[in-house]
């Protein structure tokens, strides 16, 4: 699910998030610009009042963009925060539901959670899936 989401976002949402905020910047900028003009008498009125609903178009559309990925960043993070939880209640009942397993069940669920194990010879195990990052186990115990 999280996958799905991401690939809906069509990008990086802090990269576009940066890009609609940048955009609100620039028609701020571009209206102090106009005003400027029509205080001085270089543009008149109707040509302020177009450029002005102009640019409130575009600083109406920066900021639905920008809803639009806000909710999806919360949403995001929502489904990393349920992933998280999911996590920590399996790995609650996973040593009772592990042992109940068979061998072709251990092999069937250890290649769902994509885990990777690389023995170290005499020294560590190193251990990485979809849990997260790697750690590394010696043969005293936790290491990383």
């Amino acid at each position: 699910m999280m996958e799905l989401e991401r690939r809906g976002t069509h990008g990086n949402l802090k990269r576009e998030m940066k890009a609609w905020l940048d955009k609100l910047a620039e028609v701020d900028s571009e209206r102090r610009s106009y005003i400027k003009l029509a205080v001085r008498g270089i543009i008149t009125d109707l040509e302020l009042d177009e450029a002005l609903g102009e640019l409130e178009e575009t600083r109406a559309t920066a900021e639905r963009e920008l809803a639009t990925l806000r909710n999806q960043q919360e949403a995001l993070e929502a489904l990393e925060l349920d992933r998280d939880v999911l996590l920590e209640h399996y790995a609650a009942i996973a040593p009772e539901a592990l042992d109940s397993l068979i061998p072709e069940e251990h092999h069937r669920l250890y290649k769902m959670l994509r885990i990777t194990v690389i023995v170290q010879p005499y020294t560590t195990l190193e251990v990485s899936g979809v849990f997260g990052e790697g750690l590394s186990v010696s043969n005293q115990g936790l290491v990383s």
